[in-house]
C-alpha cells in the first residue's frame, strides 16, 4: 500500500504488486480491508523493531520519519492495541512472509517478526491476559505456540507456572527447538547449567541448521568451564554472512542523490548538555584519533560474526589469552600440524615408509630410539622417544607410537577460516586493550593526567566490554563522558548501572535473612542511587532522541518501566520534577538550561497509567 501526501492538499493511496508496479484492477472490499490490516500490523511490528535501537552508532536514522510510541495515543491508545492484538491473530499464519532476526536462516511459524514484534509489544504495554487468551487459542491449531505462552509468563513474572508449561510442551514434543532453548536460558539465569546442557545439546540436535542454538550450547559449556568442547561447538556454529539486522531505509531517494537530509533541531525539549553538541567537536575528534583505536576490525563486526566474537570473549575472560591458546591447539589442527602431515603422508607413500632406527642402549638396559622418516625430516612430536622396555620389538613400538599420534591427529578439526579470523581480531582487541592499561598505571606512577578525547575513550571503553572487563569500560565512559555528550557513551553507562544493580539484588537474595540494619541501609542507599544514575542516562538519552525526531524507544520506557515497579511512579515524578524542572539550571547569561523535560516525562507516566504498570499507582 502506498500513500502519497500532497502538502497542502490532498493525499492518495495506491497498491503496488511485489515488482513495484501499479495495479490498476478493481480490488475487492475483502481484499482491500485485508490489505490494510496487513499495512498497519507491518507498520507497528516495523516501529518497534527499528525503534529498539541498541546501536547508538545509527545517529538519528532517516529523520523524516518522527517516530512516535503508537500505543499512546489519547483515547484511542486502548482501542489501537485491541485492533493489533487482533491482527496479530488473524496475520499470524503469514508470519513467516515478513522474515526473520539474523539467528536464524529462515523465518518458521514461531520465529519471525511478526512474532518478535508482538513479545515487544506484551511486554511494553504489559498486556499479558489478553496475549495469553490469543496464543492458547492459536496453540489449538499450533501446538509450538507454547513457547510464546512460556515467553509472556516469564514477562509476567509467572516463573512456577512457566516452567511447567514448559515441562509439558518438552514432554509433548523433545524436539521444540525454540522451546528448548527457552528452557535452557532459564536454567542458565537460575545457574543450573548442569541442566542446560542436555537441554542445548537436545536443541542443537532439533535445529542443527540455527546459529541460536549452537550459541547456546557454546554458552553452557562457557559456564561449565569446558572451554575445549565450547571452541569447538563455537567452530561449528552455521554462520548467516548474507543477513542484516532490519531497519528502516529511505524508500524514495532524496533529490539531488544526497542521502543527508538535515532538519532544524526541536527547541521544545532542551538539556544544555545533551542539545548543544556540535557536530563540528565531534569531527575535530575524529581528524585526531589514535592511529592505534582507528578501525579496529571487531568493532565492525555484523550479523552472527559479532555474536559469535561476544562468545569467544566469553571464553577467553575465563581463560586468558595464553591458556586460551592452548585450548585452540588441543582441538584444531594447526597450519604447522597440518604441513607436516601432509608432507609426511607424501614420503610415506613415495618412500615405502622405509625409517632409519637406531638404539643406544644404556647401562640399566633401557633403551633411546631416534627415528625419523627416510629422507632425514624430522617428526617433531616423536623425533626422540624413551621407550622402556628394549626387548619388544622396536620397529613395533615406533609404529604403535605413529599410530597414537595419528589417532591424535584425527581427533583434531580444522578451524573454520572465519573462528581463525576472530582469532586475529581478539588479539587485536588485547593488544590495544592492554597497551592502554599499561599507559594508564605508567602515568599514574609519574603522576600525570592521562588524557584522551572523548572519542578515544569511547573506543577504549568498547574495547574492554567486548572484552567482559565491564569494570573498566565503564571508567573509560565516564571518561568519555566529563568531556561531552555522547549518546553510545551513555547508553553504555546505562548498561553497566543496570548490570550493577542485578547484581546487587541478586546478592541481596541470596542475604535475604540478614537483620543487620546496616547492612540493609546501605543496601537501600546503593541501590537507590543506581536507579538515579539509570534514570538520569534514560533522560539524557530521551532528549538526544528528540533531537532526531525520535520520541519512541521501548528499551528506555521498559527500563523506566522497571524503576516505576520498583520505586513507585510519584517517587520517579519527583526526582525529575526536583532536577529537571524547566531552567533549573540557566544562569543570567544563558537562560536556556532544561526546558520541556518534565513534559516529555509526562507523556510517559501518562503511558504507564494507561496501561496500568505496575507501579504506576503509588
Amino acid at each position: 500500500m502506498r500513500v502519497t501526501v500532497h502538502i497542502p492538499g490532498k493525499f492518495e493511496s495506491s497498491i503496488i504488486n511485489s515488482d513495484g508496479k501499479l495495479i490498476h484492477d478493481k480490488v475487492s472490499d475483502n481484499e482491500s480491508e485485508k490489505l490494510w490490516l496487513e499495512t498497519f500490523v507491518t507498520s507497528i511490528i516495523r516501529c518497534l523493531i527499528d525503534s529498539d535501537d541498541d546501536d547508538a552508532n545509527k545517529v538519528g536514522g532517516l529523520v523524516e520519519v518522527r517516530k512516535l510510541n503508537p500505543f499512546n495515543n489519547g483515547k484511542t491508545s486502548k482501542e489501537l492495541l485491541d485492533y493489533f492484538m487482533k491482527g496479530f491473530e488473524t496475520l499470524f499464519w503469514d508470519g513467516p512472509k515478513l522474515g526473520c532476526g539474523i539467528e536464524i536462516p529462515q523465518p518458521t511459524i514461531i520465529s519471525n517478526y511478526l512474532v518478535d514484534g508482538f513479545i515487544k509489544c506484551v511486554e511494553l504495554t504489559q498486556n499479558y491476559e489478553e496475549a495469553l487468551e490469543i496464543l492458547e487459542r492459536l496453540k489449538e491449531k499450533e501446538p509450538g505456540v507454547v513457547t510464546l505462552i512460556a515467553q509472556v509468563l516469564l514477562l509476567k513474572d509467572e516463573e512456577i507456572k512457566a516452567v511447567q508449561v514448559m515441562n509439558d510442551g518438552v514432554i509433548s514434543n523433545n524436539r521444540d527447538a525454540d522451546l528448548l532453548l527457552l528452557q535452557a536460558q532459564f536454567c542458565v539465569d537460575k545457574k543450573r547449567y548442569d541442566l542446560a546442557l542436555n537441554i542445548s545439546k537436545q536443541a542443537v540436535k532439533s535445529s542443527p541448521s540455527d546459529f541460536k542454538t549452537w550459541a547456546m550450547l557454546v554458552k553452557v559449556y562457557t559456564k561449565l568451564n569446558d572451554f575445549e568442547n565450547a571452541l569447538l561447538t563455537l567452530n561449528s556454529c552455521p554462520m548467516n554472512s548474507h543477513k542484516e539486522k532490519y531497519y528502516l531505509k529511505r524508500i524514495v531517494p532524496l533529490k539531488g542523490g544526497n542521502e543527508d537530509l538535515h532538519l532544524p533541531s526541536p527547541v521544545d525539549v532542551t538539556l544544555d548538555e545533551v542539545s548543544n553538541l556540535q557536530s563540528n567537536e565531534i569531527g575535530y575528534e575524529q581528524r585526531n584519533l589514535d592511529p592505534q583505536l582507528i578501525n579496529l576490525p571487531a568493532a565492525n563486526l555484523k550479523s552472527t560474526f559479532a555474536k559469535a566474537y561476544d562468545l569467544l570473549t566469553e571464553i577467553v575472560n575465563k581463560t586468558g589469552w595464553e591458556a586460551l591458546l592452548k585450548y585452540r591447539a588441543k582441538v584444531f589442527v594447526m597450519e604447522e600440524e597440518y604441513r607436516k602431515d601432509r608432507n609426511s603422508n607424501a614420503n610415506n607413500s613415495s618412500n615405502g615408509h622405509t625409517r632409519k632406527n637406531s638404539t643406544n642402549s644404556d647401562l640399566n638396559g633401557e633403551s633411546t630410539v631416534e627415528n625419523g622418516t627416510s629422507n632425514g625430516m624430522e617428526n617433531d612430536a616423536s623425533s626422540t622417544l624413551a621407550m622402556k622396555s628394549p626387548k619388544k620389538d622396536d620397529q613395533t613400538n615406533i609404529e604403535d607410537m605413529d599410530e597414537s599420534l595419528e589417532n591424535e591427529f584425527k581427533k583434531k578439526r580444522l578451524c573454520e577460516r572465519w573462528l581463525d579470523n576472530l582469532f586475529m581480531l581478539l588479539y587485536e582487541d588485547l593488544r590495544a586493550y592492554t597497551m592502554w592499561q599499561a599507559e594508564y598505571v605508567h602515568f599514574q606512577a609519574q603522576q600525570m593526567e592521562y588524557k584522551k578525547t572523548t572519542l578515544e575513550w569511547e573506543i577504549l571503553g568498547l574495547i574492554a566490554y567486548r572484552l567482559k572487563h565491564f569494570k573498566e569500560g565503564s571508567v573509560a565512559f565516564a571518561n568519555a563522558l566529563s568531556g561531552r555528550f555522547s549518546a553510545k557513551s551513555t547508553r553504555e553507562m546505562l548498561r553497566y548501572y543496570q548490570m550493577e544493580r542485578s547484581k546487587i539484588l541478586s546478592k541481596n537474595s541470596g542475604n535475604a535473612n540478614n537483620s543487620n540494619n546496616s547492612y540493609t541501609h546501605n543496601f537501600t542507599k546503593v541501590v537507590n542511587q543506581l536507579n538515579e544514575k539509570i534514570l538520569e542516562c534514560c533522560i539524557k538519552l530521551l532528549v538526544w532522541n528528540h533531537r532526531w525526531y525520535c520520541d519512541f524507544s521501548p528499551s528506555l520506557i521498559n527500563i523506566l518501566s522497571d524503576l516505576v515497579s520498583k520505586d513507585g511512579l510519584i517517587k520517579i515524578q519527583s526526582l525529575v520534577q526536583a532536577v529537571y524542572s524547566n531552567n533549573i539550571n540557566a544562569t543570567a547569561s544563558n537562560d536556556n538550561g532544561n526546558h520541556g523535560i518534565t513534559d516529555m516525562m509526562e507523556d510517559i507516566y501518562n503511558f504507564f497509567k494507561e496501561y496500568e504498570i505496575n507501579g504506576a499507582d503509588n
